[in-house]
This record gives C-alpha cells, sequence and structure tokens, in this order.
C-alpha cells in the first residue's frame, strides 16, 4: 500500500507540473522539479523493496525503508530552505540541488543492481528445487523493475525538458500502475508455489559433509528405478523419497553431479527419451516427452536440443538410419 501510495503521489506531482504553462513562475517551476526528484527518489526505494521481497522475503527491514524514505525529505527540505533564503542561481542551492540529483541516480542505479543480484540467487534456488523451467512464476518481476527502472530514468530527464515531455512520462506511469496491480495481485496465488524458494535462505557456499556422499548408493537406485520420470518433480518430494534432508541431497547433487537440481533431472529424462526414440521409432514424440516426465512438447524439445545439439526427431532420424 505505501508503494501504491507513493507512485500515484508522483503522478499528481508530475501532472501538477505539466499543468503549469509557459507563463508560470521561475518558482513554481523549481519547486515542481524539487517535488519530482523528492517523490522519485521515494518511489525507487520502495518499488524495488516491494519487488525483491516478492522473489526474496527475507529482503525486507523497517530499518533500511525508513532510512530510504528519510534522506530524500531531508534533502527536499534542505534544498526549499536554500531556494527561500537565497535564490535558485545561488551556488548553495545550486550544489545541494545537484546533490539531490546525484543521489536520486546513485537510488536509482543501486536498487536496479541490487533487484538483479537477488534475482540471480532466487534463479538458482529456483533452478535447485523445480525440475522444470516453467515453474518460474516470477519473471513478470524482471519487467516490472526495468519499467519502474525507465520511469525513474523518465523523471530524470523530465527535470531538463519542456512540460509536453511529462504527458509521455505521466501515459508511461498510468500503464505501469495497472500491470502491476494485475501481477501483485496474482502473486497471492503464486505463492503457495513458489513459498519455499522464496523463503528460503541460501548461502554462498553450502557446507558439503560426509554424510551427503553417503547419498551416491540410495541416489543411484532411485536413479536405476527410474523415479525421476515422474512429472512436476521438486527436489523436497525427491528427498522424501530418498529419505534424506534436502539441503544434503542439494549439495550431493551440485557437488557430486557438478549440475542443479533441474539440469539432473533433465538430463536422466533426455537419456531415457534418446532410448525410447530409438526403441520405439513408432511412437509420437509428444507421448515420448511426456513418458519421460516433461510437462509439455515445447519444454521437452528445448531441453532435448540444448542438452543434445538437435531436435528429437532429427535425432532419431539420424541415429535410426
Amino acid at each position: 500500500m505505501l508503494a501504491w501510495g507513493v507512485f500515484f503521489l508522483m503522478t499528481l506531482v508530475n501532472l501538477t507540473e505539466l499543468s503549469m504553462s509557459d507563463s508560470g513562475t521561475n518558482d513554481d517551476i523549481w519547486y515542481t522539479r524539487l517535488m519530482t526528484l523528492w517523490i522519485g527518489a521515494c518511489v525507487a526505494p520502495v518499488f524495488s523493496i516491494v519487488n525483491i521481497t516478492l522473489i526474496n522475503s527475507h529482503f525486507f527491514s523497517w530499518r533500511n525503508l525508513v532510512r530510504d524514505l528519510v534522506i530524500p525529505l531531508v534533502l527536499v527540505v534542505g534544498n526549499v530552505f536554500l531556494f527561500e533564503i537565497f535564490s535558485a542561481k545561488s551556488l548553495a542551492f545550486l550544489f545541494a540541488y545537484v546533490v539531490f540529483i546525484v543521489y536520486y541516480v546513485f537510488v536509482v542505479v543501486a536498487y536496479t543492481v541490487i533487484f538483479l543480484r537477488n534475482y540471480r540467487q532466487y534463479s538458482i534456488r529456483l533452478n535447485n528445487y523445480f525440475s522444470e523451467p516453467g515453474s518460474n512464476l516470477l519473471k513478470w518481476t524482471v519487467t516490472t523493475q526495468f519499467l519502474a527502472t525507465s520511469s525513474g530514468i523518465m523523471a530524470f530527464v523530465s527535470l531538463f525538458m519542456p512540460h509536453g515531455w511529462l504527458c509521455v512520462f505521466a501515459l508511461f506511469l498510468n500503464i505501469l500502475y495497472p500491470y502491476y496491480a494485475i501481477r501483485f495481485i496474482n502473486y497471492a496465488f503464486q505463492f503457495p508455489v513458489i513459498a519455499p524458494v522464496v523463503e528460503e535462505v541460501m548461502e554462498e557456499e553450502p557446507v558439503v559433509r560426509d554424510s551427503v556422499f553417503m547419498l551416491e548408493d540410495i541416489v543411484g537406485e532411485w536413479e536405476k528405478e527410474k523415479r525421476y520420470l515422474q512429472p512436476e518433480l521438486n527436489i523436497e518430494m525427491v528427498a522424501h523419497e530418498l529419505s534424506t534432508n534436502r539441503t544434503y541431497l542439494s549439495s550431493y547433487i551440485n557437488t557430486c553431479k557438478n549440475k542443479n537440481f533441474k539440469e539432473w533431472i533433465s538430463d536422466l529424462r533426455i537419456a531415457e527419451a534418446q532410448r525410447l526414440l530409438l526403441s520405439e521409432p513408432k511412437t509420437p514424440i509428444n507421448e515420448i516427452g511426456e513418458r519421460v516426465g516433461f510437462s509439455d512438447k515445447g519444454n521437452f524439445s528445448t531441453r532435448f536440443s540444448k542438452s543434445v545439439g538437435m531436435s528429437p526427431s532429427l535425432w532419431r532420424k539420424t541415429h535410426l538410419k
């Protein structure tokens, strides 16, 4: 709710600035520029914090949020004070104004980098939990973060452009709001599926204990029984079947197999698919993909081509000859 309040406040500020004609006073123009910087410097961290928390529930901190809202407030109050005491042409005000702009650019860039870093970690956790690439239900956070960063850039550019530029900026914001609202509402339905990945605390270097290597025999037996053919597998299901800990199993796969969970299951399924393609030459490709555990034809063909270097149909044709 805080994020939406800040976003709509920024819209009102820019619409106010847009309503000013060229006959407006120079003071009004400077005040709207300061307001744009202030609201923009609040929006960037708030929006990014919300977005990052969606993919990493441990990221949110009230202390950091308050800090990121207080600093822009101090800067805008300081700028207004200097503007009132001196003038827009005074060195003191111009210096404070430049500091405000630099801080604004820093916040936009910094939180974009922080989001990308957290999304990379989220992707690693995702690939170590689900066997299907389609399980990534939060790709839209990348799109919304990109749109938010773009709006921040547009707000920055609006400081140096004619008022007409704000028409484009206001339109852009009003497209972003409903798009994000729809995605955010759907997140409530996606969360139960993605919760184990979002809430997981990931160590930079998982500790591999001796007991991890003891998994080799039971994992080998699990592979021989071809239990990887079950559709929509995740690492919790496999760990339960092997009567082991998910952390140990993940460490074993990453260390001993030198793969993540998704790659491990995918390679096993591809190997079985290759066997079926040759032993059952009349069986449709789609049916074979389903039998080895892939949820859809597109996913099967993509994973097969990436692993083998050619499509399933071409591979079968080539090797049958």
